[in-house]
Order: structure tokens, then C-alpha cells, then sequence
């Protein structure tokens, strides 16, 4: 929007001493609420500032002439005022209105549900889609953090635990996981309205930041305008409803300010198959609640608290066939895969297994004193307690109940019925013809197949049976009361469980600014936080059972061989099962708590000071932070498996006890709860950038970063719910630090081998003309010494296993570029592009051992119970969405507040994400990296899969990793997901909205988005590669150690994310 104010004479003429030509104003909502942040900029002299907390701004030392000043504010409409400045005096420009984006507002709304659903999966496999705010100043990320954001796009490629998030200065991403936590706001967009955003490596005044964008929620009372909004919303997607009612007092006479929103969102089961959110339910109500007490301009006090209970079922990725036999139904009815194995019913009714209850409740304390003109200090504390845990059906000795498991497909009738060619075997082992093959629904299958039964289970898929299709709870309480009877002592079948993942945090923050010597704002603060991680297991319903036995299955099973590895007595064999030794075979009944109860505390501190220097042509800034950390974990249950691992070693039996290792194997008491060892960790971090000025509207922008972040306390423990060994590298790291200790140095190397290393850099060119604005920026980013979890069902062991990775490099490069043109009064036309190269650059370390602590291989010198081998992931595309993304929005604005756009997307180069067990070298090679022989490799003479010229020498790839024959290479290659149909490669959506202004202030607002208008089902949003790699035992033979890898790729297969099809958003509101 663009209004023009000529001055001839100057509203406020005001004479001063040392005759500055100077500019001054006031930025304010059409509510005349402050606007904060607002970007002041003065075309012709190439200056720019910011505004106060009171919407204020000055510039000073200005040129006498005509300018065009440019305002901007995250989450409003642009503004150009044309001014004529009088030499030696103040000109004032008074209040400068700006108005409400509503697309924008609306958008961010929508944006922040799809967060919501995704960030909080404990699976470890949740897609994730980028947090940018779609009412940026920027023109890219204003465009793309929206249009982008179904594609499950993130900003160059990097996690969200690279994006940094506060709230009043405070910082909330959780220090175990990383990320912030946006349901803790969920329905709540009042309290996400007013915000500073900082676009990836900038100066920033409120945090160090990082290499992502940082986003400072303010949630002070004075920010919202006074009087009432209430509103109501419907949609399609996770929830069905909303309505929401805020209120602010303003600011009153006493200098108290109070703000208030409660927001409602539901959704009843959906009981139609092959709609979006079939077999979901939602329920969540929040609050938000903020005082502000004022004394004089220059200090204020805010009280903020806000939570959103909330309960909302879950959905699977799902494999291609499951997608493509449900996908026969739904094609007749609602739509496309859309189907969710989760769901079933239980006496006729929809009952979900995946039930998440999340809750956030949070208080904040902040302080904001100006000294004076030059010094400015902030002040804030904050609290809070996040409850979140995930339902999931578990079964003992009994069949599993997930109607997609992989024996319950059809395809499942194709073990060992493939040959080594990938096709299906047409004779015997004496070679006799086994007959012709045949086409049922399509699908071609061999003679070895059982038509009939094929058939059958085949119909029973496509017309999506619900006791085939979806989970047969009936059936589950039926084995549970049989189960009463004939073992009354014993364990239940069937039960769902309640995963609890807690993480309670206490913030601290102090930011202090000077801008007493000229051209220089200083800024110094500090970041102190202490978090405490809580994770344990309820008994959730016991589905009629009666009570739940506390053992583990998978040692249950591996007893007898875990035995014969040192001799254990009868005792200890029982030992080894338990999973709470001071507990044992414990019978749980309903919310107990069962299987594992583990704490880890943190403690984060954060130092850093900026300088940021600005020139008529030049703005400078560099800026320097040390952050300690640390973590240790804490346990109330002694589990047996660490007992076993302990005895198994003792020579380091303080791997997995810590300082409780010689008390447990003595049999001696030991705490109720058992400290593990503290890891403490000093990473450094710099940053530098300049903004150079060509003029008013051409600026050149270089940024550059260098720092090391200490491990993540997810990244960091082998098997927490088992015991207390950290990843290789943090034990790298321990010695280091305790050798510095006793000799005085060490290598910095070490010192910092648990540290992630990362280095990169940003170069800009921004353009800001009346008719067209926007950027182009080349980017590149490396990063070392990564480090990643993965737990899984290993068939050669036949056991479950952990896996860290550490020594994880890799590379983020590209360009990204956008543009906003103006078509006249009305429409504007508005291009955006990412082209990136995300790729790991070398290969990493695998350390893998069973949770039950059984041996994994065998060599001369006996049982090997930690395999150590490299992971081939040089070459590979980092999975965090498409590569190469572009859009083009055509926006309509009415001056009678009408808004309308239409957005046409492209995507491509989206790459599924890499299971680690399927790239080992030893599986290409025959030996692992530590020496060690593999059970059935890639090359072994029974398999043959190694491709080989006509010369009998192997051929690789470019990376150096053997090329496999079909159909191996199905199994370790990895997929891109992007369509082979470029038009299947589309996404478009459309928005629509007017603005009713009423009297008294008073207005209607209308908004709707339509998502993927054209139903374009065939998009896949993410995926990964199952980490079981199929097996199976040689002729003749039942042995574990003597397993090959099974032609049959289809057995465990990749799992894949749809997009939604057509979906929508439709918010009313009422202001007065």
C-alpha cells in the first residue's frame, strides 16, 4: 500500500541549537497501537533505521533535499512517504499508519498449525516444515515460508533445530531436542502477532543467533489494541473448528495494561475412510493471558502466562502399497491416500492407538528499564513445564496387531518366492516348471504364489475391510480376557502404552545496550537455562487385561544366548530381563509406570556481546559468544541389561553405571535415583557482516559465521532408556578436558571432538524501487563432526539394536531469489526460487550394539558385542526437502479492502531419507570396518549382487561405493521422490479475504485459503527408508549367523508422506 505526502512546509518545525537536519516520526497500527521494529528507509541518502518500542524513530545529519521514505513492519503493509526536508530543523513526519496484511495474518495462522502436527512426533520420523514467518518484511521468506511450506520445505535445508526462537528475549527451544515447541501456543495466534525477525546471519539485538532465522515473539499488554476480537474457523485439516475471543484494556491512567485471548479448536472422530484425518480426533483449548505495568517512558513490567491442552490423534507414513490398494477405495470415495492404519473400532465406535496429550503451561517475567538516552537494559525470567506423550498399541507373545506390519500385505506372500534377478521363481529346485504366473487387480504375480490366497487378501485391502485394514480392537480385549483365564498370573496380550517425553525449563535473560559513542549500538547479553528432560512409560489401558509384566521381550527371547556368552547362573538370566532389578517381574496395572524412568538435567549459559557500526554508506557489525553446556542423566529404575553389559565388561562397567558400577556388581545398595557422569562442554561462536549501500534502494549485504555447537542431549546417550554410555566422541571430548586437567593442555582437536563444526556465509543483493523490490542471495554452509541415533530390528541379529553416527559432515550451497513486481493499482506479481545443493561430503562412523547386550558377531578371539563400521554417506542429499523450489503469486489489493492471490508451485529434487543399515560398507565389502566378518553381504557367492564389468572388476560409483545388481540396488540406493510426471510436480493454492470497516472503529474481517486447488495426491512430501534389511537363512540352515540378504527388496520397504489434497482454511473475525 502506498500513500503520498507531499510537504511544501513541514508539519512541525522545530529549530535546534547545533543545526541538524533532522527526521522524526512515529510508525502506528490504524488502532494507533506503536509498531515496533518497523524499518525506516531513506531512499535518496541511502539511511535507515528502526523503531522503538513507542513506534518511534530518528535520523540525524540528513541532506536537505526531497526523499522517499520507505516504512516496512513484519506483518503490515509497506508504506512510501515523499517528504521535503528543511535544512537545520527537525521534520517530523507525525504518525505514519500502516495496515494490517491480512493474507499474511491468515497464513501465519494456517502455518502454524501444520508446525504444530509435525514438530512433535516422537517417532524420530516426523516430517518437518520450516517455522519462517509468512508476514516477513522479506520478500522471499514472506512468500515462501507459506507457499512452500505443504512441500515440507525448510529454509536452506537446515533443521529447525538451527532456527532460534524466543519469547520476550527469552530463549525457548528445548535444550534436549533443540526445537521450540509450537503447540505450546497452539490456536493462540494473538500471541505470535507482534514479533522481530531476523533473516538467517544478520545482527541481531536480542540473541547471538545462528545460522537459520530467529524470531523474538513480544507479548507485552500495550502491544495489542484496545477493545475485543472474537472469531470463528473452519477447515478440513487436523481440526474441523475453532473460535477464539481476545481482549486488551489498552494502556489505562493507573499505567496497567492487561491483554487476554482463549482459543478453542475440535475436530470428532472422523469416521470416513479416505478423508484427510480419517480415524483423527482433536480437542485443544488455550489461554493466553499478559499485564503490563508502566512508570513513565521509561520502565515497564510484563507478566505473561499461556498454555493449550491439547489431544489430538496421529497418522503413519505408510509404504507404496498400502497407499496404492487403499488408494482402489478412496478413488470411489472421499479421496486419495489418506489412508491411516492407526484407527479402528471398538464396540462399532472409532477408537485411535496413537493419541498425543500435550500441554506447555508457561509464565514469563520481563523488565524493560531505559536508563537513559543511551543505555537500555532488559531484563526477563521465565518457566515452564512441558508435558507431552504419545499412545502406541504394544503386544506380548501374540501377533502384531498393526493392520499394515508387513506379514499382514499381500506382498507378503512373496518371501523367498524371488529369485536373485528380482523376478518370481518358475521352478523348483530340481528345476521343473512350477507353471505361468498371473494378473490379479493389476499386479503381476508368480507361480509360487497362491492366486486364492492372494486374491483374497488383495480384496480384502481394496475395499478396505475393516478388520484387515484397520485395527481390530474387539479382537484385542477378546485374546486379553482369554488370556484372564487360562494365565491369571501372567501378562497381558495386548495393552497400549503411554510414552512420556516432559522437559521442564527455568530461562534467564539480561540484554544491555549502549549507543553512547557515535555510529555504535553495543549490545551484551547473557543466556542462563536449566532444563530437566523426564522420560518414562505408563500403563495406558490395559484393554481388559490384568496386568502387564515389567520384563523386556527382546532378552526374554535371546535369553538362552546371552547365557552362553559369560556363563550366567539361572539368577542371572532372570536379571537380565528385568527391566527394574529392585522391581523385578513387577505387575503393573493401569498408569503405572513400567520399562524405563530417566531424567536428563541440563544446564545452558550463553555470553555474547555485538557491535553493529553504521555509516552514511556502511553499516558493520561483528559479534563474539561462549556458550557452556552440560547434561547428565539420572535413572530411578536399575535396569538389567546395564547390569549384564556391566559384567559382561568390567573393566568399563562405568559406561553403562557410572560411579554406581562397583556398588551394583558388588550387589551393594545404591541410591533410589542413580546419577550418571556430568558432560560439560565451551563451544565458541563468531559472527561478521557488512551492508553496503550503493544507495536507498541497492544494498550489498556479506555475513559470515564460524562456531561449534555441543551435542544435542537427544544426539548424545547410546540407549537412555537402558543405561548411561554417551556416543564415542563425548568420551573423545571427557578425556581431553581431564587430561587439560592434569597436564595443563591438550589438543584442541579433542577438546572440541564432541562439538558440531560449522562455517558459512551468505552474499546479498536487495532492491527496493516504487514498481519492484526484492533479493537475490548465494549461500554456503558446512558443517563437521555431526553426530545421529537410530534404534531398529537388526535380521542378521534377530535383536534390537542401537546405532550412533558420529563424524557426520556435510554441505548446504545454493541461491535463492525473489521479487515482488507491481502490476498497475491492484495486483502485484511476485516470483520466488531456491536452487540448493544439500549433500554429505564423507562418510561416518557406526557404532552398534544390542540393547539386550547380546554378542552381534563372532571372530577368533571370541563374541563381538559392538560392531564398528563406516556408513557410505558421501554423496547423499540431505533430506530435508525439495532442492529446488520456485513460485508465482499474483496478489490483488483493493483500496475497499478486498485481497485475493493465486500461487502456482513447483518442486523438484526431494531425495526419501537413508537408513545407515543399509549402507555399511561391510554389507559392499564383507568386512566392517573394525576387522570384523559379515553374516551375508552384497558379494557373497550365494547373493552375487556386486555389478562387475566384463573384466570381472568391480564397478563404482561416483562416490567410490560398489554398484549393486537389481534388485539389491532398490535396497541401499537412495530415491528421489519428485515425480516422473512434471505436472504431478505442481502444487496450487489460492487465498481470498476483505476487510469491513464499521463505525466506531469497529470492523469484520473474511479470510479463506484453499490449498492444492487442483487435488494433486501424487506428491510426496517426505519418506525413509526402513532400517530392517531383508534376510534370509541359507538351505538347510537355522542359524542366525548364517543369514544372506533376501532378493526380496519388497519386504521391508520405504515409507512415504502425501501431501493432503484439497484442503481449506476459512476464518472470521469481529473487532470492536
Amino acid at each position: 500500500m502506498k500513500r503520498l505526502y507531499l510537504f511544501a512546509v513541514v508539519l512541525s518545525i522545530v529549530c535546534v541549537a547545533n543545526a541538524q537536519t533532522r527526521l522524526i516520526g512515529r510508525v502506528v497500527t490504524t488502532e494507533q497501537k506503536a509498531i515496533e521494529g518497523a524499518t525506516i528507509t531513506l531512499v535518496n541518502q541511502g539511511y535507515s533505521t528502526t523503531t522503538n518500542d513507542e513506534g518511534r524513530f530518528s535520523l540525524t545529519y540528513l541532506e536537505a533535499t526531497d526523499e522517499e521514505v520507505i516504512v516496512e513492519a513484519t506483518g503490515y503493509m509497506s508504506d512510501i512517504v515523499l517528504v521535503q526536508l528543511i535544512e537545520n530543523l527537525v521534520n517530523d513526519l507525525g504518525d505514519i499508519t500502516l495496515q494490517v496484511d491480512m493474507l499474511a495474518e491468515a497464513k501465519e495462522e494456517v502455518l502454524l498449525n501444520l508446525t504444530e502436527m509435525d514438530l512433535n512426533d516422537d517417532e524420530g520420523k516426523s516430517q518437518s516444515v520450516s517455522s519462517g514467518s509468512s508476514a516477513s518484511q522479506d520478500v522471499f521468506n514472506s512468500t515462501v515460508s507459506y507457499a512452500w511450506s505443504n512441500a515440507r520445505y525448510r529454509n536452506r535445508g537446515y533443521e529447525q533445530t538451527y532456527e532460534q526462537n524466543y519469547i520476550q528475549g527469552l530463549s525457548f527451544n528445548s535444550a534436549e531436542r533443540g526445537q521450540f515447541n509450537f503447540s505450546a501456543m497452539g490456536g493462540l495466534n494473538d500471541a505470535t502477532r507482534y514479533k522481530e525477525v531476523v533473516e538467517g546471519i544478520e545482527a541481531n539485538n536480542f540473541s547471538f543467533g545462528s545460522i537459520g532465522q530467529a524470531t523474538n515473539y513480544l507479548q507485552s499488554a500495550t502491544n495489542y489494541a484496545q477493545g475485543w476480537k472474537v472469531g470463528l474457523a473452519a477447515t478440513n485439516r487436523n481440526y474441523k473448528g475453532a473460535a477464539r475471543a481476545t481482549y486488551s484494556s489498552g494502556l489505562m491512567e493507573n499505567g496497567w495494561a492487561f491483554a487476554a485471548q482463549l482459543a478453542w479448536r475440535y475436530s470428532p472422530y472422523i469416521d470416513v475412510k479416505g478423508r484427510i484425518g480419517e480415524g483423527i480426533t482433536y480437542s485443544s483449548v488455550g489461554y493466553f493471558l499478559t499485564a503490563e505495568k508502566r512508570w513513565g517512558d521509561n520502565m515497564r513490567l510484563s507478566l505473561i502466562t499461556f498454555g493449550a491442552p491439547t489431544m489430538r490423534g496421529q497418522s503413519a507414513a505408510l509404504t507404496q502399497e498400502t497407499y496404492d490398494l487403499t488408494n482402489q477405495y478412496n478413488k470411489t470415495s472421499w479421496g486419495y491416500n489418506n489412508y491411516n492404519p492407526y484407527w479402528g473400532y471398538q464396540g462399532g465406535k472409532v477408537r485411535n492407538s496413537r493419541i498425543v496429550h500435550s500441554y506447555d503451561p508457561t509464565a514469563i517475567a520481563s523488565f524493560d528499564w531505559k536508563i537513559n538516552e543511551e543505555n537500555h537494559l532488559k531484563v526477563a525470567a521465565g518457566y515452564h513445564y512441558s508435558f507431552y506423550s504419545n499412545s502406541a498399541l504394544t503386544f506380548y507373545n501374540a501377533p502384531d496387531p498393526r493392520p499394515d506390519y508387513y506379514r499382514n500385505l499381500p506382498s507378503s506372500l512373496w518371501d523367498a518366492q524371488i529369485d536373485k534377478e528380482g523376478n518370481f521363481v518358475y521352478t523348483d529346485m530340481n528345476g521343473k516348471p512350477l507353471g505361468y504366473g498371473s494378473t490379479i487387480n493389476g499386479q503381476y504375480v508368480g507361480p509360487t504364489i497362491n492366486d486364492d490366497t492372494y486374491q483374497a487378501m488383495t480384496d480384502l485391502w481394496t475395499s478396505r475391510d475393516d478388520k484387515a485394514t484397520q485395527i481390530d480392537w474387539d479382537a484385542l480385549y477378546a485374546a486379553n480376557y482369554a488370556n484372564n483365564v487360562n494365565n491369571p498370573d501372567g501378562c497381558a496380550r495386548y495393552m497400549v502404552e503411554r510414552r512420556h517425553n516432559d522437559i521442564q525449563e527455568a530461562v534467564a535473560n539480561v540484554n544491555y545496550r549502549n549507543t553512547s559513542v557515535d555510529h555504535l549500538t553495543a549490545t551484551v547479553g547473557l543466556e542462563l537455562k536449566a532444563s530437566q528432560g523426564i522420560h518414562y512409560k505408563t500403563v495406558d489401558d490395559l484393554l481388559g487385561g490384568k496386568q502387564w509384566i515389567d520384563v523386556d521381550p527382546f532378552a526374554e527371547r535371546d535369553i538362552k544366548e546371552l547365557a552362553t556368552n559369560i556363563g550366567l547362573t539361572q539368577a542371572d538370566i532372570e536379571n537380565v530381563k528385568q527391566n527394574d532389578l529392585r522391581n523385578p517381574n513387577a505387575a503393573v496395572v493401569e498408569k503405572g509406570r513400567f520399562g524405563y524412568d530417566y531424567r536428563i538435567n541440563m544446564m545452558n549459559a550463553k555470553l555474547w556481546a555485538q557491535n553493529e557500526w553504521s555509516w552514511n554508506a556502511l553499516d558493520l557489525y561483528y559479534a563474539l559468544q561462549v556458550s557452556y553446556s552440560s547434561m547428565q542423566r539420572t535413572t530411578d529404575m536399575l535396569n538389567g541389561r546395564a547390569w549384564y553389559l556391566a559384567k559382561l565388561n568390567p573393566n568399563s562397567a562405568w559406561y553403562y553405571l557410572a560411579d554406581n558400577a562397583e556398588a551394583v556388581l558388588n550387589g551393594q545398595a545404591v541410591p533410589e535415583r542413580m546419577a550418571g557422569y556430568t558432560h560439560h562442554f565451551v563451544d565458541p561462536g563468531f559472527k561478521v557482516g557488512l551492508n553496503y549501500k550503493v544507495d536507498g534502494r541497492n544494498h550489498i549485504k556479506l555475513n559470515a559465521i564460524a562456531e561449534t555447537k555441543a551435542p544435542l542431549a537427544r544426539d548424545a546417550y547410546i540407549s537412555p532408556r537402558v543405561h548411561d554410555r554417551a556416543v564415542a566422541n563425548i568420551y573423545h571430548h571427557d578425556y581431553a578436558r581431564y587430561y587439560a586437567g592434569i597436564y595443563g593442555t591438550t589438543a584442541l582437536e579433542q577438546y572440541f571432538s564432541a562439538s558440531q563444526k560449522i562455517v558459512g556465509g551468505d552474499l546479498t543483493y536487495s532492491f527496493n524501487y516504487p514498481i519492484v523490490r526484492g533479493r537475490v542471495t548465494a549461500f554456503y554452509t558446512q558443517f563437521w563432526n555431526g553426530t545421529e541415533l537410530n534404534g531398529y530390528y537388526d535380521d542378521e541379529s534377530r535383536t534390537f539394536v542401537n546405532q550412533s553416527l558420529t563424524g557426520i559432515n556435510r554441505r548446504h550451497a545454493g541461491v535463492e531469489a525473489a521479487a515482488a513486481v507491481k502490476l498497475g493499482l491492484y495486483f502485484t506479481l511476485t516470483g520466488a526460487l531456491s536452487i540448493g545443493d544439500y549433500r554429505y561430503t564423507s562418510n561416518a562412523l557406526a557404532i552398534t550394539s544390542a540393547e539386550n547386550g547380546m554378542a552381534l558377531a563372532e571372530n577368533a578371539n571370541g563374541p563381538i558385542y559392538e560392531l564398528r563400521d563406516s556408513v557410505l554417506l558421501k554423496g547423499l542429499r540431505v533430506a530435508t526437502g525439495p532442492q529446488l523450489n520456485s513460485s508465482l503469486k499474483l496478489s490483488f489489493f483493493h483500496p475497499d479492502m478486498w485481497f485475493a492471490d493465486i500461487t502456482v508451485n513447483y518442486f523438484d529434487w526431494s531425495y526419501l531419507d537413508y537408513a545407515p543399515a543399509r549402507r555399511m560398507k561391510g554389507l559392499f565389502t564383507g568386512t566392517r570396518a573394525d576387522g570384523s566378518a559379515v553374516n551375508g553381504w552384497y558379494g557373497d557367492t550365494y547373493t552375487n549382487a556386486i555389478e562387475k564389468d566384463a573384466s570381472g572388476n568391480v564397478i563404482y560409483d561416483a562416490n567410490g561405493v560398489p554398484s549393486l545388481k537389481y534388485p539389491y540396488s532398490l535396497m541401499s540406493q537412495q530415491e528421489m521422490l519428485t515425480s516422473s510426471n512434471p505436472l504431478h510436480r505442481f502444487l496450487v493454492d489460492v487465498s481470498v479475504g476483505k476487510l469491513i470497516y464499521l463505525k466506531d472503529r469497529q470492523s469484520i474481517s473474511i479470510n479463506l485459503t484453499v490449498n492444492n486447488l487442483l487435488n494433486n495426491t501424487y506428491f510426496k512430501t517426505g519418506g525413509y527408508q526402513q532400517a530392517r534389511l531383508p534376510r534370509q537363512t541359507r538351505q538347510g540352515v537355522d542359524d542366525r549367523h548364517n543369514s544372506v540378504i533376501s532378493p526380496n527388496a519388497w519386504k521391508f520397504p520405504s515409507k512415504y508422506y502425501y501431501a493432503w489434497g484439497t484442503n481449506f482454511y476459512l476464518n472470521i473475525q469481529y473487532k470492536f
